[in-house]
């Protein structure tokens, strides 16, 4: 077997076994929410593995951020917005490492030291969750004296939200734009974000015909954190052609987050007219 056989090797093996133990390790919640009144949250790491597992804790600033075709990706690198709202460093987790026996689970308790001069608003950082068996690695040998030991680390990456004080959040509808694509209308929304906390809640979508009823709609939970543009995908296919109206509607809900912990705001929808040609 020649080193490159090798490299496929593990290559395969590690797609093979990442895919296998995740969900292994699972956490809940997948969003904790602390006060500046209490400054403590905790969350659960279930074994669910027949290995015993090594979990280490740590915390990063990141957050989402669109381009002006609604296209996302995790900016984790602004020295500037993460000096203005990042909670990361001040962030403790009490036990940081630890091992976990099989169908074993641990309370995490987070502790929040932020300075009390703080402005009011809502802070945030990821939580990433690192898990580790226990057992030696895998050792792939070959006849070439060739061999490579593989370690699997599965990292799963949740958020913490830290309020303080008063905490508002809006959104602010600037332009609905649309396209056409393949996969049916694309549309584009250009919004700006109020407020001093991030817009955590749903947008529907939704495609009205003249007589007013919904024909098609499209139903997704997101993040907002900064102005940007969030894109959503109606389908088109056996709509008669004619004349009808676009509606979004930005709400302050989610079935992943209970409202309690939500910054909750007036639903704001907007409509543009469309015509199906």
């Amino acid at each position: 077997m020649g080193k490159k056989t090798i490299y496929s090797a593990i290559i395969f093996y590690l797609c093979l076994t990442t895919t296998l133990a995740f969900g292994q390790v699972t956490i809940a919640p997948t969003n904790l929410f602390v006060n500046s009144g209490t400054q403590f949250g905790t969350y659960m790491v279930i074994n669910g593995s027949n290995q015993n597992q090594e979990i280490s804790i740590n915390f990063q600033f990141a957050f989402g951020q669109t381009d002006e075709n609604g296209e996302r990706k995790t900016v984790s690198e602004d020295s500037l917005l993460e000096k203005k709202h990042s909670i990361a460093d001040q962030i403790r987790a009490f036990p940081q490492n630890f091992v976990l026996n099989p169908d074993q689970r641990q309370v995490v308790r987070l502790r929040v030291n932020a300075p009390d001069d703080l402005p009011d608003g809502t802070y945030w950082a990821r939580i990433k969750t690192t898990s580790t068996p226990e057992s030696p690695p895998v050792e792939i040998t070959s006849t070439d004296n060739v061999s490579a030991r593989v370690g699997i680390n599965i990292e799963q990456v949740t958020g913490l939200f830290y309020k303080k004080g008063n905490v508002t959040t809006g959104i602010e509808i600037k332009e609905i734009r649309t396209l056409l694509d393949e996969n049916g209308l694309i549309v584009l929304t250009d919004l700006k974000r109020t407020g001093n906390s991030p817009f955590l809640g749903s947008i529907t979508a939704s495609l009205i015909n003249s007589e007013g009823e919904a024909v098609q709609e499209s139903f997704t939970s997101t993040s907002i954190y900064f102005d940007g543009t969030h894109r959503q995908e109606l389908d088109l296919n056996d709509l008669p052609k004619g004349e009808y109206t676009i509606r979004l509607k930005f709400e302050t809900r989610r079935s992943d987050i209970s409202s309690e912990n939500l910054v909750q705001m007036e639903p704001v929808t907007q409509t543009v007219p469309y015509t199906l040609r």
